[in-house]
């Protein structure tokens, strides 16, 4: 996403997503360097599990995860 900000475009980079669904939250995370990575303190113990890439996922594989849907989308400058 391009956003201009005092007469200048910013960069925004997509850096996590939440989902909802069965009364629980879940994330997504996506580092600098493109790694998708799935959290969820109760299924994964704490640590968050490498899922791929960022470029080798779909938007509509984005928008749902694990049967629940995003309801938020996190992003960062470049």
């Amino acid at each position: 996403i391009k956003l201009p900000v005092a007469n200048k475009d910013v960069t925004l980079r997509l850096r996590g997503l939440i989902y909802h669904g069965e009364f629980h939250f879940t994330s997504r995370i996506i580092t600098r360097d493109g790694k998708l990575w799935f959290y969820d303190g109760v299924t994964t113990g704490g640590t968050a599990n490498l899922e791929g890439f960022i470029e080798n996922i779909s938007e509509r594989e984005l928008r749902e995860c694990k049967g629940r849907k995003i309801v938020l989308a996190v992003y960062a400058r470049k």
